[in-house]
């Protein structure tokens, strides 16, 4: 079966890829093509800084799943309340314009030490957005990626 197939015939919506992007005068990055579906552009991305020095960008589509995650934290569960609050009180909501792209908030960009260029990574149900230069430094280490694939199942 060709990729190409495989989109068509997928029941949710996939990120796979890397995308290397320059942000524009008002740090807008364009969502690639690839990565746009039916229903995306009346909704809304929602978008946090990650511990590890990068933009996590949930989709539409991950976001419903995310809600059901969130009504299985009570209110009695202190610790989780911490997590969500840390964890949503940090995150923008972040819609397309016509163009498809969206508005990186200033804040979310110097925390993860983005300047211009930005790289985009699909994992599947989410994606990633990193400094160029964090990229090629994650990038040229050395990595095992057979014992990288064990430990996740793969």
């Amino acid at each position: 079966m060709k990729w190409e197939e495989m989109e068509n015939t997928a029941t949710e919506p996939f990120y796979g890829g890397t995308f290397r992007h320059r942000l524009d005068e008002k740090n807008r990055v364009t969502v690639p093509a690839k990565w746009r579906f039916s229903g995306d552009e009346n909704d809304a991305y929602l978008a946090w800084p990650h511990p590890q020095g990068h933009i996590v960008l949930y989709p539409p589509s991950k976001i419903k799943e995310l809600r059901e995650v969130l009504k299985k934290v009570p209110e009695s569960d202190p610790n989780g309340q911490a997590i969500l609050r840390k964890l949503f009180g940090a995150a923008h909501q972040l819609g397309p314009d016509a163009s498809g792209r969206l508005k990186l908030p200033e804040e979310l960009l110097k925390e993860a030490k983005i300047e211009k260029e930005i790289i985009l990574i699909g994992l599947g149900d989410r994606i990633n957005i990193l400094s160029a230069h964090q990229y090629e430094k994650e990038k040229a280490q050395k990595v095992d990626l057979m014992e990288l694939m064990k430990g996740i199942g793969l």
